[in-house]
């Protein structure tokens, strides 16, 4: 496929993502999370909607991003053969004492790895169906075998949250302390992988 046609599709894969996420964002905020105060400009109240997109910086260069960054059209420089991709801001900043509720977008249709283990954080998984939409809840302590494309990890917090392929899933953290969190991706992903601003950025509690 020429280079042209892939930026169209991965650009409409995008555009499509976001609009899903942001009306799971809008259900969550409005059923099930009372917003605080926040100044917060990374999340809609108690709610943080945050892409994985593959190749966002160039050829294996995988990323999470926040919504508002590719509501807002921004875009890294990709990468090459001499030099690394653009920066990406993908930190978080809540409040303190206060739960958040995790909206990940998963476009990234690859399986890198298969997760089996007990499970540390409660989610639901969203998928589509052609009876609609179909809601999945893990709990924590259940034993499971996921095919997953990435992970969201806070070692800090004892989170991992397995990410299927081309899916979308929710779950809750409350930050009771303040302090700088890394999140990450520990599933081998490509050269985005351990790379700030890509498969790995920091949740600000303050």
């Amino acid at each position: 496929m020429p280079r042209d046609k892939e930026s169209v599709v991965l650009a409409l894969i995008v555009i499509a993502a976001v609009v899903i996420s942001g009306l799971l964002g809008y259900y969550f905020a409005a059923s099930t999370v009372t917003p605080t105060s926040s100044n917060n400009s990374n999340s809609s109240g108690n709610v943080v909607n945050l892409e994985i997109v593959p190749d966002f910086g160039g050829s294996g260069y995988d990323a999470f991003v926040l919504s508002t960054s590719l509501e807002n059209g921004v875009t890294p420089t990709p990468a090459s053969n001499t030099t690394a991709p653009g920066t990406n801001d993908n930190n978080i900043t809540v409040s303190s004492g206060t739960t958040v509720t995790f909206v990940l977008t998963s476009i990234d249709t690859a399986v890198n790895q298969n997760f089996s283990g007990q499970l540390a954080t409660p989610f639901t998984v969203y998928n589509d169906t052609d009876s609609g939409v179909i809601s999945s809840q893990y709990s924590a302590g259940q034993s499971v075998t996921v095919a997953m494309s990435h992970t969201f990890t806070i070692s800090q917090l004892g989170v991992n949250v397995p990410i299927p392929p081309d899916t979308i899933l929710s779950f809750k953290l409350t930050f009771s302390k303040p302090g700088v969190y890394m999140y990450d991706c520990t599933t081998p992903c490509g050269p985005g992988m351990g790379l700030v601003g890509y498969m790995e950025g920091f949740v600000i509690v303050k």
